[in-house]
């Protein structure tokens, strides 16, 4: 089976598994019996979140990388934006926030405070639903994130 044709299976069968879980999540609203919103909540959490992990992780590996093209314009627009997150997610007091998000924003702030070129990729990974799905995208930032922060940090200081 082709690349392509396994990209499209599992697009479908990751639909299926999306309609089956808001059917679910549906009829936990909707029930009022314990037993049976213990049994759907537990069939989510052990039979459809893993399954739409698996697939998603598959779909993901196979969908061909060049597909994703940045221009230059949308990637500084994209940093810009990322900073302006990091900052406002820094303005919230930390210890409202998991230790670990603590330390990928202070590591997203030091790629964002250095003075040197940065070099390889980003990776940013955004959550859609939360412990559901996520979206990843890495692009390459060769010099990229260096030009756009030092822009940034001239507008800033006049």
């Amino acid at each position: 089976m082709s690349d392509r044709a396994r990209l499209n299976d599992l697009k479908d069968i990751l639909e299926l598994l999306y309609e089956k879980l808001g059917e679910f999540e549906k009829e936990l609203i909707i029930s009022s019996s314990k037993p049976a919103n213990f049994e759907l909540k537990q069939r989510i959490k052990c039979e459809i979140i893993p399954d739409i992990r698996k697939y998603e992780t598959e779909y993901w590996e196979l969908y061909p990388q060049e597909a994703i093209i940045i221009s230059y314009e949308e990637a500084e627009t994209q940093l810009v934006k990322v900073e302006k997150a990091v900052t406002s997610l820094e303005q919230i007091p930390s210890s409202t926030y998991p230790s670990e998000l603590i330390s990928l924003l202070q590591e997203i702030r030091d790629k964002l405070d250095e003075d040197k070129a940065a070099s390889a990729k980003l990776k940013v990974v955004i959550p859609l639903i939360p412990a559901i799905a996520s979206y990843e995208l890495e692009m390459e930032t060769e010099g990229l994130m260096y030009q756009a922060w030092k822009k940034l940090k001239g507008v800033v200081r006049r």
